[in-house]
Order: C-alpha cells, then structure tokens, then sequence
C-alpha cells in the first residue's frame, strides 16, 4: 500500500474523554472516512500488544488517542491531533459547535472527577 493510499489508523480508548474528542472532531468536520477506527478496550487480551506497539510508534509511553498519521509515524495528544489535521483538512476547530459544547462543558467536569477519583 503506497502512502497516498494509506488511511491513518485512530487508536481510541473506550471511555477516554480525550480519545472522544479527537473522535468528535474528526466526526463534525466530516473527515472520518478518511480514518481506520480502532476501538481500543483494556479488557480486551491484544490491549497490552497495542500500547507497546504505539509506545514504540510513539518513542513514549501510549496515550491515547493516537494516530498513526503514515506508516510507522504516530502522533499522540488529542489538542496536537485536532491541530495537525484542522490544518491538514483546512477545517477551523474553533466553529465546530459540538466540540466547543464538549470542551467548554463536559470535558472540565470530566477532568475534575478525574483528579479527584
């Protein structure tokens, strides 16, 4: 498979906020056909197999969501993410209302159970 026919490969993890907001964005901006989904569940026995590919992708612990944007180059960080394709795909974060909704609404409260869970 030659790059230009390459589909970047989204490594999302069930339950993760911030792997739901890369999906959000990729979903509102209308380029998710332009992605592999990859529903990562830590229940799952390949989950372990997953993070350590992505780590060695990554040069660093996995975080998700990360995306394997060509062959063997992966980017981690849901805000980098939307930033890097926004850029790619000539699309402005900033007007996409449901994102907003999700990170000026949700997102916090979910942050705030996290560090206090």
């Amino acid at each position: 498979m030659s790059a230009d026919q390459f589909k970047p490969k989204v490594y999302i993890r069930e339950g993760c906020p911030y792997s739901f907001k890369f999906w959000l964005f990729i979903v509102e901006a209308g380029i998710a056909k332009d992605f592999e989904p990859i529903v990562c569940r830590p229940e799952d026995p390949q989950f372990d197999a997953i993070k350590s590919r992505l780590s060695t992708g990554l040069g660093r612990p996995a975080t998700f969501p990360t995306v394997e944007i060509e062959p063997g180059r992966f980017k981690a960080d849901s805000d980098q993410l939307i930033a890097y394709f926004a850029e790619r795909y000539g699309v402005d974060a900033a007007s996409l209302p449901a994102l907003a909704f999700y990170r000026g609404t949700i997102l916090p409260q979910l942050e705030e159970l996290h560090r206090h869970g």
